[in-house]
């Protein structure tokens, strides 16, 4: 996980990115900011627009005759959410969640969520000029609908996940289990 110093670093590097990029009269860098997440094999961004808060997965109430990938339900500044793993609902994996485990809590329209991740990695940050990358061949499957790109970053292709996208589609029931 990224410490405030390397935080610190990564916005002192946009910085002097968006400085030379307007002294030698380039378009002005596009720049967003994205957690790094594992969702059991795969490695994610989310991007940080997308999340209310980032939690730690405690005090969860168990819920009955649910789809496995949902984990139970949560409390959230008085507000109720349902729990989902995000390994098991994408892929179909089943992994026991590390120290490094994560909720990123979400709003929908209706209701609201908590997507549990395998594993959390801190915040990168994402510039108009990131390479980007090519689908690798041995992935499929429905959920590759939630990939909005794939990018080459730090040696890895990485699945930049619409989260608003499958929020929307959870509060929809259009995903089944």
């Amino acid at each position: 996980m990224a410490n405030p110093y390397e935080l610190l670093a990564g916005l002192a590097l946009l910085r002097e990115k968006k400085r030379l990029s307007q002294q030698s009269h380039e378009l002005e860098l596009q720049e967003w900011s994205g957690f790094k997440v594992q969702i059991g094999s795969l490695v994610c961004l989310i991007p940080c627009e997308q999340v209310e808060e980032v939690m730690l997965p405690n005090s969860v109430s168990v819920a009955r005759n649910v789809p496995a990938w949902v984990l139970g339900v949560a409390y959230f500044r008085a507000q109720l959410l349902t729990l989902v793993d995000m390994a098991n609902l994408l892929r179909g994996e089943r992994k026991t969640p590390g120290a490094s485990a994560r909720v990123f809590v979400m709003r929908g329209k209706q209701e609201w969520f908590g997507l549990q991740v395998t594993a959390f990695d801190g915040v990168r940050h994402i510039w108009s000029d990131t390479q980007e990358a090519p689908m690798p061949p041995h992935f499929d499957g429905s959920w590759l609908q939630y990939v909005r790109q794939w990018l080459a970053l730090e040696g890895e292709t990485v699945a930049v996940i619409d989260a608003q996208k499958l929020i929307s589609t959870l509060e929809t029931g259009e995903v089944r289990a």
